[in-house]
């Protein structure tokens, strides 16, 4: 009989050192179950050759994963309270200790890029609260920082100090904010107005080179370009891009090249490929369809795999990002198939790029939200880790509701 072992890899040698190969020893096996592929390392062949041939030892070695491990912090849109999680690659998460309440109509979290602090920015009264994150993943506030309408989105600057507060419904503002040393926001001068009176429900990021700002700007159905100044600032939109109907929460390919932005209403992403100056090109065969009511992205650090949680399907859309931008799509993967109904969000991606969380709706438990892992295959496959379903005790995940912040 045939027993696959799962995250495993197998290396064998003779007694006199030396490393002859066996054939089929690195061939891999694949199995299909439940939501996803599961693969295991073909370890028969080598258990068989320590049978058979005198000298010949079989190892076992731990697949590679996070050994320091990292902070996982979740919120809920329509609960008040932030919930924390110490979790790996493989290890179960358990839970941190203490719970900040920030307030609820609290759309979005973001961790700085230096992994010190964690902001939130609830709708009600509306402030920019920063926490400063303890060796185990404790948070604790600091001076908080008022806003002038609703805060939508936190997009931080890969320098840490230049953070940008989308607010506003409607007649929607940039918020340039700089953040000292201790993790105080301050106002790194006056909000930047999109422009129009319909600007709104605004969701953005900034380019990995730190030139650039991208907001989703929902009933416009557009995306904006704003150059960032040397000194924090923003300066008036230079660029308008239609997307399809309620764009929300772009990402820049990690080499900066692409730019993604999900069409929540029409099921699809938009691709932009990116000019020197930062300016924008539809990319052919764009827009590429998903699931229904798509939310936040992840990508892989070598941004070879995209990957969008469906609110209103079952499953995780994955996709392979070609070289010229193109999304060929993967196999999809369901969030939760033992609870129909209960949909992904929100996801982010582990530091090591090798596991992919996702943050969902359980409307059989009120709206609870409930944390699942994924693994990512070297094909970008995702594969559900059957043994992770946190309840978080939070409700309600709409908006940039989870984060993923390396332990340091």
């Amino acid at each position: 009989m045939f027993v696959p072992v799962v995250g495993v890899q197998f290396s064998g040698h003779f007694a006199d050192g030396s490393g002859h190969n066996l054939p089929g020893m690195t061939s891999d096996s694949t199995s299909t179950g439940g939501s996803g592929t599961r693969r295991a390392r073909a370890g028969w062949v080598l258990a068989l050759a320590a049978t058979v041939l005198p000298g010949f030892t079989a190892t076992a070695t731990s697949a590679t994963a996070d050994a320091d491990g990292y902070h996982i912090y979740a919120h809920g849109f329509l609960s008040n309270g932030i919930v924390g999680y110490n979790a790996s690659d493989t290890d179960q998460p358990t839970p941190i200790q203490g719970k900040p309440m920030p307030g609820a109509l609290n759309w979005p979290q973001a961790p700085s890029p230096d992994g010190r602090f964690l902001f939130v920015a609830p709708g009600t009264n509306p402030r920019l609260i920063p926490y400063a994150i303890g060796a185990d993943g404790e948070l604790t506030e600091r001076t908080p920082l008022a806003m002038p309408d609703v805060p939508v989105d936190i997009i931080f600057a890969p320098n840490s100090r230049d953070a940008f507060v989308v607010v506003g419904l409607q007649n929607a503002q940039v918020v340039p904010v700089r953040i000292g040393a201790d993790g105080t926001p301050t106002l790194n001068g006056s909000p930047m107005p999109f422009g129009e009176s319909l600007d709104g429900v605004a969701s953005g990021t900034v380019s990995p080179d730190g030139k650039q700002l991208y907001v989703a700007s929902l009933l416009p159905r557009q995306l904006l370009v704003f150059d960032i100044n040397a000194d924090g600032s923003v300066s008036p939109v230079k660029q308008r891009m239609s997307t399809g109907l309620n764009p929300i929460y772009p990402r820049v390919t990690p080499d900066g090249r692409h730019v993604y932005v999900i069409n929540e209403i029409s099921g699809s992403v938009s691709g932009f490929t990116r000019a020197g100056d930062g300016t924008l090109t539809e990319i052919g065969g764009s827009p590429f369809p998903t699931g229904m009511l798509p939310h936040v992205t992840s990508i892989t650090p070598d941004g070879r795999f995209l990957y969008v949680p469906n609110m209103g399907s079952g499953h995780i859309s994955s996709f392979a990002v070609e070289p010229n931008g193109v999304l060929t799509p993967l196999p999809d993967v369901a969030f939760a198939p033992e609870k129909p109904g209960t949909f992904a969000e929100s996801s982010v991606m582990s530091p090591s790029g090798e596991v992919l969380w996702a943050l969902g709706t359980d409307p059989l438990r009120g709206g609870e939200e409930i944390l699942r892992r994924f693994t990512i295959g070297s094909d970008g496959v995702l594969d559900l880790d059957e043994s992770v379903a946190v309840y978080t005790g939070t409700y309600v995940a709409d908006g940039r509701t989870l984060s993923v912040i390396p332990r340091r």
